[in-house]
């Protein structure tokens, strides 16, 4: 609504509407009570393992391979390998391909977005091996950091322009679609050199770091599904459908994320980050604190979708707070933010409601858990 020149009010009306404009704030500041600051939390480190450096997934929806890699990459220390960076965008070339052929044998009904699940880290390092980040970065040389968004719009417009092909796409389709990616990320490299010597990623991945993906295990907890099973994680990122995730009773699925950092192994999570109660700013995150979250209310969440597949992680360590709660030391992939520098602490009943996933070396399994499951 535009102002009228004509119906200003007088002089006195305006100091009159200007008097109580201040005064009526204060008034009614005085009225109600203050809002209480949220409470701050404290934590200390009961056990850290170790980690490589927080990096930033920038504007790409691939935390699902940062936070699979950073479990690698801690795996690599336990093992007495060294300190690597891994390249992320390796993977994520590699599973845009494999996503889109299958995208084309389903006429355009499977997902094709940047969304993915922590196997499909272990599936294309099985198949393409990996290279370290400086072989193969994906950025452009004044690029900074990540941003997919016109990337992931240009790959689903040629797509689904090649499904239009009538009486069906030629064999070109792949050709150009892999060329999308090389001049966005880069053409992938065949070889590498390491120490002096050339190799290729499959060579690198198996002989210098020794990395075998079938060591690793997926571990979920949903009361739908037969326990002590295997299945799929019932979402849309899990776009192969894999049905290779173990199934767990809630409190044994916990118990496997304890033994695990307490025996030295850490865990790549999925876990839902949409709740107010996850707060990075502040670095930690609650959930309901003084009950116990039951399998049932956590299965509601998930069928009502409160509880959603929204974001890969990576736990590295125990903390208690000031009160003797227990939290998870969780490395995020949204760089150098918050209070601890790109950590949050997840208390227990925020993951026992939120997670979605687990991933870890089988090694890493309570002994009994392991052989009910018959994982030799």
């Amino acid at each position: 609504m535009k102002s009228n020149p004509s119906r200003r009010p007088l002089p006195i009306l305006s100091s009159l509407l200007l008097a109580l404009t201040v005064a009526m704030p204060a008034a009614l500041s005085a009225q109600q009570p203050t809002q209480e600051k949220k409470p701050t939390e404290t934590f200390t480190d009961v056990k850290v393992l170790p980690a490589t450096s927080v990096k930033n997934q920038g504007r790409t929806g691939t935390c699902w391979d940062f936070s699979a890699l950073s479990m690698l990459e801690s795996e690599l220390l336990r093992m007495g390998k060294g300190k690597w960076d891994l390249s992320e965008m390796y993977v994520v070339d590699h599973v845009y391909r494999e996503k889109a052929k299958e995208y084309y044998r389903m006429h355009g009904k499977n997902q094709f977005g940047p969304g993915g699940l922590d196997h499909d880290v272990l599936t294309e390092i099985a198949k393409w091996g990996i290279v370290p980040q400086k072989d193969f970065t994906g950025l452009w040389p004044y690029e900074k950091g990540y941003d997919h968004g016109e990337l992931q719009s240009v790959l689903q417009a040629d797509l689904d322009a090649v499904l239009k092909s009538r009486p069906g796409p030629s064999p070109k389709w792949k050709a150009g679609f892999d060329a999308i990616l090389d001049a966005y990320l880069g053409p992938l490299p065949d070889s590498i050199q390491v120490d002096g010597k050339w190799m290729t990623p499959l060579d690198f991945s198996r002989n210098v770091l020794g990395l075998n993906p079938a060591d690793y295990v997926e571990i979920m907890s949903f009361t739908d599904l037969p326990y002590w099973k295997q299945g799929a994680l019932e979402t849309p990122d899990n776009w192969v459908h894999n049905e290779k995730s173990w199934n767990l009773p809630l409190d044994d699925a916990m118990r496997v994320l304890k033994y695990a950092i307490e025996h030295g192994y850490t865990v790549a999570i999925g876990a839902d980050v949409s709740e107010p109660t996850f707060d990075q700013k502040d670095g930690y995150a609650t959930w309901e604190e003084g009950t116990t979250v039951t399998p049932e209310a956590r299965q509601a969440g998930w069928d009502r979708w409160t509880t959603t597949d929204d974001h890969g992680m990576h736990v590295v360590g125990i903390a208690k707070n000031q009160n003797g709660t227990t939290f998870y030391r969780v490395k995020n992939s949204w760089g150098d933010v918050g209070p601890y520098h790109g950590y949050i602490y997840m208390s227990e009943n925020y993951l026992r409601a939120k997670f979605d996933m687990l991933m870890l070396n089988k090694d890493g399994l309570p002994p009994d858990i392991r052989a009910k499951m018959g994982i030799k």
